[in-house]
């Protein structure tokens, strides 16, 4: 899926933070990956699994920084990663549905510094507001909001 495929399903969606400091209300949360694992499956639970995805560039890195990446993660993880690998060549935007397993990965990676993911709540279940959760340095997340 693409960034404005996001947003025609109701996302906040932006290329840069500073889009989202200016349009949009945010807070910074600070998370460690076990924090952060409970906090998004919580919210997962509460949109519903069919509003909530992630952005997720691994595949769009050179093959030594997917190795390094791999180094972090246990060998189902590195199985999962090939399930949803593109069939295509990749380039540009990589949105997934966010499911249990690269909800893990996101956290852990996040966590580590080696690679960020956006989380995106779009409208969720009983009309809970979307919001958009950018994984930052030092174990924070910025969440935006209308």
């Amino acid at each position: 899926m693409t960034g404005e495929e996001l947003k025609a399903k109701g996302a906040i969606y932006f290329s840069k933070i500073d889009e989202g400091f200016s349009n949009y209300k945010s807070v910074t949360l600070k998370m460690d990956a076990a924090k952060a694992l409970k906090h998004f499956r919580s919210l997962r639970k509460e949109y519903g699994a069919d509003n909530c995805f992630a952005d997720f560039y691994y595949f769009n890195l050179d093959p030594d920084a997917q190795e390094m990446v791999r180094e972090l993660l246990t060998p189902e993880d590195t199985a999962y990663l090939e399930l949803i690998r593109p069939l295509d060549n990749v380039s540009g935007e990589l949105i997934f549905p966010l499911d249990e397993k690269l909800l893990k990965i996101i956290v852990k990676l996040n966590a580590e510094e080696m690679l960020f993911s956006t989380i995106f709540f779009l409208n969720g279940k009983n009309g809970r507001a979307r919001t958009t959760w950018w994984g930052n340095y030092d174990r924070e997340y910025v969440c935006f909001k209308d």
